[in-house]
């Protein structure tokens, strides 16, 4: 009888054994490891700065509502994108700043601080440099984007437009005259829920401020634009933009 339970003992714990052994395979088997992502989004793309003299503008510049800065950007291509975080430095200062975090479905910003507006009396502003990154789900950032540099200069006065028969006189002032290149007036039309450009020209002389668009216009709501471009280099833009609205009826 002692024999039997000798080995009936050494039998019962040789299947505990086992048991012990199969669950723990299973249980490695079942688990899945996931590794930590630490792969931060690609590098975002500012969008390219138009020239002056295109009908269309695109990339950083200066806003007709008001003294801001518009930046915009190309989307990123992550899959687990979480958002944007968008970054600016004054000229005269060494430090960049977080000055907003955007939804990732937001690809421009209008900064609309009132560091930017230009003095009053002189009609000049610091410029300030600005960088975008993504960051995703995970925390991970992108390093910075190319800058983007823009400075505001005073905005030209405009006065309603003299209507003719065949031809509209738009007019405009401007007293810091030391500070602009040349003008550049553009005609927007409102059509579909926006304003459309249609017609543009670059404006050299600082007298008269005063251009004339001869073909008759059809009834609807218009807006001329005004940029003054500032005489500062292509890579350091400068310059200023105000538009009025008129109806033809």
């Amino acid at each position: 009888m002692a024999k039997y339970k000798m080995k009936r003992t050494f039998g019962d714990k040789y299947c505990l054994a086992l048991a012990l052994l199969i669950c723990i395979l299973l249980a490695g088997c079942g688990r899945e490891e996931i590794a930590a992502d630490t792969e931060p989004p690609e590098v975002v793309l500012i969008t390219p700065r138009s020239n002056e003299t295109d009908l269309i503008e695109q990339g950083i510049d200066a806003v007709p509502d008001g003294d801001y800065i518009y930046l915009s950007w190309m989307p990123s291509a992550a899959t687990d994108l979480a958002g944007y975080r968008l970054y600016r430095m004054a000229e005269d200062s060494v430090d960049q700043e977080l000055i907003a975090e955007l939804d990732p479905n937001t690809t421009y910003y209008e900064d609309r601080d009132s560091l930017l507006a230009p003095n009053s009396g002189t009609g000049l502003s610091q410029g300030f440099y600005y960088w975008v990154t993504a960051y995703d789900e995970s925390g991970n950032e992108s390093s910075l984007s190319e800058e983007a540099y823009y400075k505001l200069i005073a905005k030209p006065d405009l006065t309603d437009p003299v209507i003719q028969e065949n031809s509209i006189t738009f007019s405009w002032s401007y007293n810091q005259t030391q500070l602009a290149s040349y003008f550049v007036v553009r005609l927007f039309e409102w059509a579909d829920g926006g304003w459309n450009p249609f017609w543009l020209y670059k404006h050299e002389e600082f007298f008269p401020l005063q251009v004339n668009y001869d073909p008759s216009l059809d009834s609807g709501i218009y807006r001329y634009q005004v940029d003054v471009v500032g005489s500062t280099p292509a890579e350091l833009p400068s310059g200023s933009e105000k538009s009025l609205q008129f109806t033809i009826p």
